[in-house]
C-alpha cells in the first residue's frame, strides 16, 4: 500500500512539473501564429467566444470539484469513527430538475454567441470602403467588380497553396498579399484531399474540400468606421484618417504566418504559408510588378532569345542564361511551373514562381530567409534554393517536385537516355536564376 502511494505522489510530482513546464513553454502570446493577439474581427470574435467558454467550464469545474472536495472531507472515514452510515438514497426530482435547468441555461449562455458567432463569420460584409472601386488604384475595373471586395480562390495542393486573384489576373503562390483594413472574400477549395486554411491571428478554419467550394472572409484590423467607434471618436477629416493611417501602419502592416489545419499527408506539418497586410499603394504596387513578369537575363527579346536558344544555345552566356537554359530545357521547370513574362514558362501543376526572388520563403513557407529585419538574407535564400532543387525529397518527403506525371527532378535522364540527376553545378546555376526572378 505504501508503495502504490508512493508511487501515486511521484506520478502527481511529475504531471505538476509538465503541466508547469507546457504553461511557461507557451507564456509569449505575441507571435505570429497567436490566437489569443488578435489582428482582425473575425479572430477577436472568436477569441471572445473561447474566452466565454472557457469562464463557463471553469466556473463549472470549480462548483463540482469544490462540492467533491466538500463530500470527501465532511465524509471521509476517521480512525475510531463510531458515526453510523449516512442515509443512502436514489433519485431526488428536485436536485433533477435543478441540473436539468441549470444545464439548459448554460447550454444557452454558450450557444447564443456561438450561433452569433457563425453567422458574423459566414456572410461577408458590405463594407463600402473596402469595395475595389473605393480603393485599388490599380488597372480599370468593370462596374461589377468594382462594387465588389478583392476576391481570392484560395486552392490546395499535397503541400503547397495557389492563391488567384480573378479581378486582377495574378497568381501566386505560398504567400498571400492583402491590404491592410479592407473586407478580404476568400473561395476555398482543394484539388486532391481535404486540406484546412488556418491564419491564427485573423481568422479560424475554414476546409478546403475536394468537389465543392467553402468561402469565409478575412480583414486584418478594423475599417475606418469600426476603429473610430473603438476608439470613441466621431467625425471625419485629414487628421481622424491621419491617425487611422498611423494605427493600420503601427499595428497592422506586418506578416502572420498560415498553416494547414487538417492532416493532409507526410507533408502536412511543412504546409505553410504567410499572408502580409500592406497599404493601398504598396499592394497596387505589388500587383503591377506580378503583373508585370520577367524579361530575358541579357535584356533581348523572348523571340529573340527562344531563337538563339534552339539555333545557337552556345551563345547564351553567364549564369543566369544557363539556369534559365535548364529552366526550359534539361531541368524540366517550366513543365509545371508559371512564370509571368515568359511565354513559354506556363505549367499550372506546381506553384507560380513570377518574383519568387522577392518572397521570403519557398517550399510553402518550410524554406525561410526572411531576416528579423524584415529584409531577405541573400546568403540563405540562394542556400534554400540550392537545397530544395538538389533534395526535394528530403526537404519535403512525397512532392510531386521529385516524380511528377510532366517529369521531375526524379525522373531526369542525360542525352543518351540514362537517368541523371542535375549535377551541383547546374543546380547552382539554376538556384541563381531563381533568386533573379524579383
Amino acid at each position: 500500500m505504501k508503495t502504490i502511494s508512493s508511487g501515486f505522489c511521484r506520478f502527481i510530482q511529475y504531471f505538476s512539473a509538465l503541466i508547469v513546464v507546457a504553461f511557461l513553454g507557451g507564456c509569449n502570446l505575441d507571435t505570429r501564429m497567436s490566437t489569443f493577439v488578435t489582428k482582425g474581427p473575425i479572430a477577436e470574435e472568436q477569441l471572445n467566444l473561447f474566452m466565454l467558454t472557457v469562464w463557463v467550464t471553469g466556473i463549472i469545474f470549480v462548483i463540482v470539484g469544490g462540492v467533491f472536495v466538500y463530500a470527501v472531507i465532511k465524509f471521509r472515514e476517521r480512525p475510531n469513527d463510531d458515526r453510523p452510515m449516512p442515509s443512502q438514497g436514489h433519485g431526488n426530482p428536485l436536485v433533477e430538475i435543478g441540473l436539468i435547468g441549470a444545464s439548459i441555461l448554460l447550454l444557452a449562455i454558450i450557444a447564443v454567441p456561438t450561433l452569433r458567432a457563425i453567422w458574423f463569420t459566414q456572410e461577408t460584409p458590405d463594407d463600402p470602403e473596402s469595395r475595389l472601386g473605393a480603393w485599388y488604384q490599380g488597372d480599370d475595373l468593370a462596374e461589377e467588380e468594382a462594387e465588389n471586395p478583392l476576391i481570392i480562390k484560395v486552392i490546395g495542393y499535397q503541400w503547397w497553396w495557389a492563391f488567384e486573384y480573378p479581378q486582377l489576373g495574378i497568381t501566386t503562390a505560398n504567400e498571400m498579399i492583402i491590404p491592410a483594413g479592407k473586407v478580404v472574400h476568400l473561395e476555398l477549395r482543394s484539388i486532391d484531399v481535404i486540406h484546412s486554411f488556418w491564419l491564427p491571428r485573423i481568422a479560424g478554419k475554414v476546409d478546403l474540400i475536394p468537389g465543392r467550394t467553402n468561402s469565409m472572409w478575412i480583414q486584418t484590423g478594423d475599417n475606418f468606421a469600426k476603429w473610430k467607434e473603438k476608439q470613441g471618436l466621431e467625425g471625419e477629416g485629414p487628421e481622424l484618417r491621419q491617425d487611422y493611417a498611423k494605427y493600420l501602419e503601427e499595428e497592422i502592416h506586418d506578416y502572420y504566418y498560415g498553416q494547414c489545419a487538417e492532416y493532409c499527408g507526410e507533408s502536412h506539418a511543412r504546409m505553410l504559408f504567410r499572408t502580409t497586410a500592406v497599404d493601398d499603394q504598396a499592394f497596387a504596387e505589388w500587383v503591377a510588378e506580378e503583373k508585370a513578369g520577367h524579361g530575358t537575363p541579357d535584356g533581348k527579346s523572348w523571340d529573340e532569345w527562344y531563337a538563339a536558344y534552339e539555333e545557337t544555345p552556345e551563345e547564351l552566356t553567364g549564369d543566369l542564361n544557363e539556369g534559365l537554359k535548364l529552366f526550359m530545357g534539361r531541368a524540366k521547370c517550366a513543365t509545371c511551373h508559371t512564370v509571368n513574362g515568359n511565354p513559354r514558362a506556363v505549367g499550372v501543376a506546381g506553384p507560380n514562381l513570377t518574383n519568387i526572388g522577392s518572397r521570403q520563403s519557398i517550399a510553402a513557407g518550410w524554406l525561410n530567409h526572411r531576416a528579423e529585419d524584415g529584409s531577405i538574407d541573400v546568403e540563405k535564400q540562394y542556400d534554400n534554393l540550392y537545397k530544395w532543387i538538389h533534395e526535394p525529397e528530403v526537404v519535403k518527403p512525397g512532392n510531386l517536385m521529385w516524380k511528377a506525371n510532366g517529369g521531375g527532378i526524379g525522373e531526369l535522364i542525360d542525352e543518351h537516355g540514362e537517368p541523371a540527376l542535375l549535377t551541383d553545378e547546374e543546380v547552382s546555376k539554376l538556384s541563381l536564376y531563381l533568386q533573379s526572378l524579383k
